[in-house]
């Protein structure tokens, strides 16, 4: 029974219509149970949490159970009868499971996708949605596709009802073309991107980006006998390169948008200039809300390189850019917020046995899937990921590009020492390789995957470590979205794979906050004060450090208290 929802508002308001509901004991137990936990983990109470759909999906989609030792199945059948109390409240609508199984017209077509699991998982709801709208498969079209997309952001929870219709114009045409019985209507593929808030490349002037490419260029292929006094003396990283390329572009468009013609810029001079200098730093700094800001730092060196290097500036004009970059608020010498934040969720000794056994269960889990004849590799290749990260903190680049035989090597033999072994111009500063001894029960693990889990999906042993179902390499996103989404599902919290470093460095410190040369070495780093920016601010280990020795002290003091003897007192009668 539906019950009208005009005067709900609150979580609090759906807990009333679950008592006067006519329900079973059970059911009506399990309700209020249900919205009661979820408004608790959810971090409001019943009276605050309003029942309206995209609220709710925004609460929802911020909620790590985990965190609050709520597993996987729990909060599902937490959020399963959540979902059934908005219905009864008619919040939300059924998602018609099945309903295109039972449809003439759908049923047919349904079955023909059913030994495809990514064209019938991807078509499920939507084929379901029409069934129940009693729309037949020839009536389907764009309009049609709107119409859905309205309804899932609407009149479900579906996390992201964008990526469900995302999927559904590409795996339509495809099936159209493949499964003659499938209606031959195409659909227009869908984006939902943000138009361009700066100007592209395409839109400024031929003379400007020739000169840009140009700069670009000089700075990849650094010629050593280039004799002019102001070459530069190094290359740029490919990633660098990609930073100051975006670094012109916006510099041209802010220039732009503040009322300079395109055709006025026509070569890299045309952003150094020192009016044009001020006008781009002041547009980021004022949207940084003039507070300290990386971004527009980096920004301003690359336009002094710009103008030292390739626009032949002389020296004075030089230094008068710098001086105008000198006036922007500097970074503090310190972690960010969100890494801060991390770094305090790993205060709990909890948390973090959590984090360094996670590795061992996972993969655990995975051989026992294995035995009954599922193939979870992606927890597998998650385990060894974070496995190599915890104990060797590789930046994010190095973990997802290790190949076995290009980096792995066994002195004493299969069954021996596993050494790691990272040659320096595939490290970030190029000075020396990064060589390190993988931990027994880790290369135990690593060879296990090796030896069971590559196989079946077809990649060679001897190749990258992490790979597609298809046994591709795995590029960096992917494995390092795949490590996040584990980590946050497991333990409730979220870290990149690049955070380890930063833990990694804080903890050893705790322990040894004398020793910054260690960090500095296992992390690859070129210079120590990168180091101190790793491990955050020291004044919470030289506290520590202070005190014990403090207590040391107190300690040794005591024992001379002890150990000295009182002056025997003389007999009276002599």
């Amino acid at each position: 029974m539906l019950y009208n929802n005009k005067n709900l508002e609150t979580a609090e308001d759906l807990l009333g219509l679950v008592d006067v509901a006519s329900l079973n004991a059970t059911l009506h137990r399990d309700m209020k149970s249900a919205v009661k936990r979820v408004c608790d983990v959810a971090g409001c109470t019943p009276r605050s949490l309003r029942l309206e759909v995209r609220s709710l999906r925004e609460t929802l989609r911020k909620v790590r159970p985990a965190a609050h030792g709520i597993t996987p199945k729990t909060w599902a059948n937490l959020l399963s009868r959540f979902r059934a109390a908005l219905r009864l409240a008619d919040v939300i609508d059924p998602v018609w499971q099945g309903f295109a199984m039972n449809h003439p017209a759908w049923a047919p077509l349904v079955q023909a996708i059913a030994g495809d699991k990514r064209l019938s998982c991807g078509l499920a709801a939507f084929s379901n949605w029409c069934a129940a709208q009693a729309l037949a498969p020839e009536e389907v079209d764009d309009k049609v596709v709107q119409q859905f997309l309205r309804w899932l952001e609407n009149r479900t929870l579906c996390p992201k009802p964008r990526d469900v219709v995302r999927r559904v114009p590409h795996l339509w045409n495809e099936v159209s073309e493949k499964i003659k019985i499938w209606p031959k209507n195409r659909l227009t593929t869908l984006s939902f991107k943000a138009p361009f808030k700066r100007h592209q490349w395409g839109e400024l002037s031929d003379s400007f980006r020739e000169d840009a490419n140009a700069y670009l260029a000089m700075r990849a292929d650094l010629d050593l006998f280039d004799e002019r006094p102001n070459a530069p003396k190094a290359g740029l990283a490919a990633s660098t390169l990609r930073q100051q390329s975006e670094h012109l572009r916006l510099s041209a468009s802010i220039l732009i948008e503040s009322g300079v013609a395109v055709i006025d810029i026509t070569s890299l001079a045309d952003l150094v200039r020192p009016e044009s200098l001020k006008i781009i730093l002041r547009h980021y700094h004022e949207r940084a809300n003039r507070k300290p800001n990386a971004f527009v730092i980096c920004l301003a060196k690359t336009l002094i390189q710009v103008a030292q290097y390739h626009v032949g500036a002389t020296q004075d004009e030089v230094d008068q850019l710098k001086r105008f970059a000198s006036k922007l608020p500097a970074v503090p010498f310190d972690l960010t917020a969100k890494n801060k934040a991390v770094a305090a969720q790993f205060e709990s000794d909890q948390l973090r046995a959590k984090l360094l056994f996670l590795p061992e269960q996972l993969m655990a889990e995975v051989a026992q899937s294995l035995a009954g004849g599922r193939l979870r590799f992606v927890d597998a290749q998650v385990a060894v990921a974070i496995d190599i990260d915890l104990v060797i903190p590789l930046r994010p680049q190095n973990l997802s590009s290790l190949a076995w035989q290009r980096h792995f090597s066994e002195p004493d033999g299969p069954n021996g020492r596993l050494l790691l072994h990272i040659p320096a111009q595939e490290t970030k500063s190029k000075l020396q390789d990064l060589v390190a001894e993988i931990p027994e029960d880790v290369a135990k693990r690593l060879r296990w995957y090796r030896r069971h889990i590559l196989p079946r999906l077809n990649a060679d042993v001897n190749g990258p470590l992490f790979v597609t179902k298809k046994g591709n390499a795995k590029t960096q996103e992917t494995l390092s979205h795949q490590i996040t989404q584990v980590i946050r599902r497991r333990l409730g919290v979220h870290l990149t794979p690049h955070q380890p470093r930063h833990l990694g460095a804080i903890w050893y410190l705790e322990e040894h906050p004398e020793d910054f040369e260690t960090p500095k070495a296992f992390l690859g780093h070129a210079w120590s004060k990168t180091t101190r920016v790793y491990a955050g601010s020291p004044s919470r280990r030289a506290s520590r450090a202070y005190s014990q020795f403090v207590f040391q002290k107190r300690e040794a003091l005591k024992l001379m208290r002890k150990r000295r003897r009182r002056p025997e007192r003389k007999n009276e009668t002599e």
